[in-house]
């Protein structure tokens, strides 16, 4: 299980979650030493800690300087044939919205994460109008609050502007070269069946989404 572990000042993490570990905090910000204010409860030294280190994240300081880092939203790992270039890869973003990254271990079980930053667009057909901030070629969302996913396992992005979904990035003139050499890859995993609460709660959830405009979302990386 991944963890998107909010930072202090200086890096945003993301853990691989393990019973009874520990990722380092008071004495490490993700991979970097952190120097407290204040010690109330004494010094920690680092050795005697063992910490564990983030599998992947990004330093404050690598985001774009004209808008600046909040904190990490994450995030699922995309399991979605919608857009098969995202398959397996971890998805997550800053809450300012201007960067978003997808990250996977290659080879699995070696420990080593590839990360990607991604490009993403608005999607011809979205039902959400996109606008563009001053000088970004890139749409403007808002804020990053969370992200979600459905029974087919696409990926959704809760924002302060609307709710967007994952969806296929040709809409977006995106090249995603495994689209056409997968057969069937269109057409998504079936969703698990509902339980039977979900099923009684159909009719309220129908009602409430109904409310509910989405946008389309494209990434290419």
């Amino acid at each position: 299980m991944y963890c998107a572990d909010v930072g202090q000042a200086a890096y945003e993490e993301v853990d691989l979650v393990m019973k009874g570990g520990n990722y380092g905090w008071r004495v490490f910000e993700g991979p970097l030493p952190f120097n407290p204010p204040s010690t109330p409860g004494g010094n920690t030294s680092a050795d005697s800690i063992d910490a564990i280190a983030p599998v992947m994240g990004y330093a404050h300081s690598s985001v774009n300087s004209n808008v600046g880092s909040a904190s990490i939203t994450g995030g699922y790992v995309y399991r979605s044939m919608t857009d098969p270039c995202l398959n397996g890869r971890y998805l997550y973003a800053d809450l300012y919205a201007k960067s978003m990254w997808a990250g996977t271990e290659t080879p699995e079980g070696s420990g080593v994460y590839n990360v990607s930053t991604m490009a993403f667009g608005c999607s011809k057909s979205s039902p959400i109008p996109c606008d563009f901030a001053a000088g970004s070629s890139l749409p403007s969302l808002g804020y990053i609050f969370s992200f979600g996913e459905d029974n087919a396992k696409d990926v959704y992005l809760l924002t302060s502007k609307g709710v967007y979904r994952v969806v296929d990035p040709a809409e977006c003139d995106y090249a995603c070269p495994v689209k056409s050499s997968a057969p069937g890859a269109g057409t998504p995993p079936p969703g698990a069946a509902p339980s039977s609460a979900l099923r009684a709660r159909a009719p309220a959830l129908a009602t409430l989404l109904a409310g509910v405009l989405l946008g389309f979302l494209c990434f290419s990386f």
